[in-house]
């Protein structure tokens, strides 16, 4: 059984969705927790799209936590996301907000990172390090594992070096 606190935020992780959706947010979450595959909404700015149950709760979870370090930003990504075709818009969303939420925990941890998000690509920058990528062919978690490997190898020639002593 889930305690107070973690069922307090799932509740707001599925809430939050809201945030993008103009037209059935709730028939959408009722469907998703009676586990039906394909839900129908209305994203605002884009427009009518049915989305599968993963990628509901990808953009819930999503929206959620990259809310929390910037409150507008969901609905900034709607608004650019209306150039992309109603059913290329969720994923892409995920993506962007996927990528948002990363870059907060980087700056949580003392790094500088800017992020770049339009319909033809997504760039992050951390510490100087850029990396840009069209935002069909990879997702938040690709970007991630770049720059953990890049953070590690730096760590291990400073390491070598010396200058980490």
């Amino acid at each position: 059984m889930l305690s107070l606190a973690k069922a307090k935020e799932k509740a707001l992780m599925a809430l939050s969705v809201r945030r993008l959706i103009e037209r059935g947010w709730l028939t959408a979450l009722l469907g998703y927790l009676i586990k039906r595959e394909e839900l129908s909404v209305r994203l605002k700015y884009i427009g009518d799209v049915r989305l599968r149950r993963t990628t509901f709760g990808a953009l819930a979870i999503t929206t959620y936590y990259a809310s929390k370090c910037w409150p507008k930003l969901p609905d900034d990504l709607a608004k650019t996301g209306r150039l992309l075709k109603p059913q290329e818009s969720p994923l892409w969303l995920v993506t962007a907000l996927s990528l948002a939420s990363y870059a907060c925990r980087l700056q949580a941890s003392g790094n500088r990172v800017s992020i770049d998000v339009s319909p033809e690509r997504v760039s992050l920058e951390v510490n100087g390090v850029p990396a840009v990528f069209n935002a069909y062919c990879v997702n938040a978690y690709d970007i991630a594992e770049i720059f953990a490997v890049t953070s590690t190898r730096s760590l291990r020639c400073s390491l070598a070096s010396g200058a980490g002593t």
